[in-house]
């Protein structure tokens, strides 16, 4: 048996057609059509599943967006000897952009691609999925999107996340503030969009809350700025024992350059948007013993995920390449069980294929899982990345972050402190 791959060549969100073509579109749409049944028909084994992929391969992210892109692909290759099922896939650039996003989700929707493998950047989700996807009733399942502001969307149960909210990362973020750091006092410098706000305002409210704490200062920096002295001059005003710092690696960059000698004087703690070793490279002083937050992988497919992409790619697993596995293996098996490129079948599948009835499967058995699921068969898939379980919102249950800190001399710049679950 053997899976008939259509591969369709990468697409540069920017150079899709504007959103002028894409209102009239918009326009003919009058509202959702929300099932509470699975529309598991059995579809068979004789058709084509269709699916987009959304990340980033430039802009901001694009150092972390290739790997993350890499591992969306994985489940694709893995199975092609294996079933009988065509996969028709296609990738956009989301540039790290929210206008290349939307762009790019108006071409896969006008290519008729029924579910998404992404958006990763919080504000780039936001905005594809408000503005073309949920419209157009088109699934998607982020890997990386964190900010809390998903969980509340009226997205008509169309909006899934293998990644973890950022609320609870700021209550680990806060944890280890106090408990490992023992500092009363911080201040926060946070990119300046939706995941930035929404997690140092979780971060705050965690610390001052659940810990006592005080935030002198919580000040918004630029994506794209030649420097970030003033900020950092703002956020130590009040002279905090502790300075929160949340963005991406190519601001990071430029503000841990910014922070210079201020690092012998301050302690920081990062977020999970940070968590890159090659920006060792790119700051001319050390970074080693800047420690940070990050969700962990640790579900039962992580061995079989890593070995996997070891093996096709010559490189170790990156932040959220786990997590890319499992939203195309989910939305496949949904697909499967949906037996129709359809966006509402394929929602109402999402809690089937990842809930108890059902055969368990995990990265190992995915084959077999979507000869199961396309039969018309119960599955359970538990992931690569956590059991993977979803809400009622679209969010994963699980949550175990990684405490861990810059060291050059670890494998890939980073080095493990502990594993603390909320």
């Amino acid at each position: 048996m053997s899976v008939r791959l259509k591969r369709r060549k990468l697409l540069s969100a920017a150079g899709v057609a504007g959103l002028s073509g894409l209102a009239g579109c918009l326009g003919s749409f009058s509202g959702f059509d929300v099932r509470d049944d699975d529309d598991g028909d059995g579809g068979g084994t004789d058709r084509t599943i269709k699916l987009g992929v959304m990340l980033p391969l430039s802009g901001n992210l694009g150092s972390v967006g290739e790997p993350i892109r890499d591992a969306a692909l994985l489940p694709i290759t893995q199975v092609e000897d294996e079933i009988d099922l065509e996969i028709e896939y296609e990738v956009v650039d989301t540039e790290t952009s929210p206008s290349a996003g939307v762009q790019g989700a108006a071409r896969l929707v006008n290519d008729g691609y029924p579910m998404v493998n992404g958006p990763a950047a919080s504000d780039v989700t936001l905005q594809a999925t408000q503005q073309v996807l949920i419209p157009h009733r088109v699934v998607s399942c982020s890997p990386a999107s964190t900010t809390p502001t998903i969980t509340a969307l009226n997205d008509a149960g169309l909006v899934f996340r293998t990644a973890l909210s950022d609320s609870l990362q700021a209550a680990i973020l806060a944890e280890q503030a106090v408990t490992d750091l023992g500092h009363e006092t911080a201040a926060t410098l946070y990119v300046n969009n939706d995941y930035g706000w929404q997690l140092t305002q979780a971060f705050t409210q965690a610390y001052q809350t659940t810990h006592g704490g005080t935030v002198s200062a919580q000040v918004p920096v630029d994506e794209e700025s030649g420097s970030y002295a003033d900020a950092i001059e703002q956020a130590r005003t009040d002279d905090p024992e502790l300075l929160i710092v949340i963005g991406y690696p190519e601001t990071g960059a430029q503000l841990f350059s910014d922070l210079g000698d201020d690092l012998d004087e301050i302690d920081v703690l990062v977020t999970d948007g940070l968590r890159d070793g090659g920006l060792h490279d790119e700051v001319d002083h050390s970074i080693d013993g800047i420690r940070g937050t990050a969700p962990l992988v640790g579900g039962p497919g992580e061995a079989f995920f890593a070995g996997g992409f070891e093996d096709a790619y010559d490189a170790e697993p990156g932040i959220f390449t786990a997590h890319a596995y499992d939203s195309t293996a989910v939305l496949l098996l949904a697909n499967a069980y949906a037996g129709q490129n359809d966006g509402t079948a394929i929602r109402n599948a999402m809690q089937t294929v990842t809930n108890d009835p059902g055969e368990v499967i995990e990265p190992e058995t995915l084959a077999e899982g979507l000869q199961l699921a396309a039969q018309g068969e119960p599955v359970e898939y538990q992931g690569a990345s956590s059991a993977l379980s979803f809400d009622q919102n679209g969010d994963v249950t699980d949550a175990t972050f990684e405490y861990w800190e810059f060291d050059r001399e670890a494998d890939g710049g980073i080095a493990e402190i502990d594993r603390v679950t909320t």
